[in-house]
């Protein structure tokens, strides 16, 4: 039993170190606000990260006014994407420094 608890263990902990290894990060220097999408559509928020454009699907409104105010700020807008999407955004992060 306690081997096979050990083996159980050992499996989620390499499926974490795997999906960590699959994340990918970068600052964006421009975006593209879709305000008024398709009908049907979701907003959007598109971040230019390494001269290619992530998509932020449907942002609450709160999160949409601080990526907004950040750029116009100049606080760094961060955005998080798996390896096998990276062209949808996971998570963003926003840096005042």
């Amino acid at each position: 039993m306690q081997h096979h608890l050990q083996q159980v263990a050992l499996a989620a902990i390499q499926q974490v170190v795997q999906q960590a290894q699959r994340l990918a990060s970068g600052v964006a220097n421009g975006f593209v606000d879709v305000v008024q999408p398709h009908p049907g559509q979701p907003r959007q928020i598109l971040l230019r990260i390494d001269d290619q454009l992530r998509i932020l699907s449907d942002p609450n409104p709160q999160i949409h006014q601080q990526i907004q105010q950040a750029f116009a700020f100049g606080h760094q807008v961060i955005g998080v994407w798996d390896t096998q999407s990276p062209s949808v955004l996971r998570c963003v992060r926003i840096q005042r420094i």
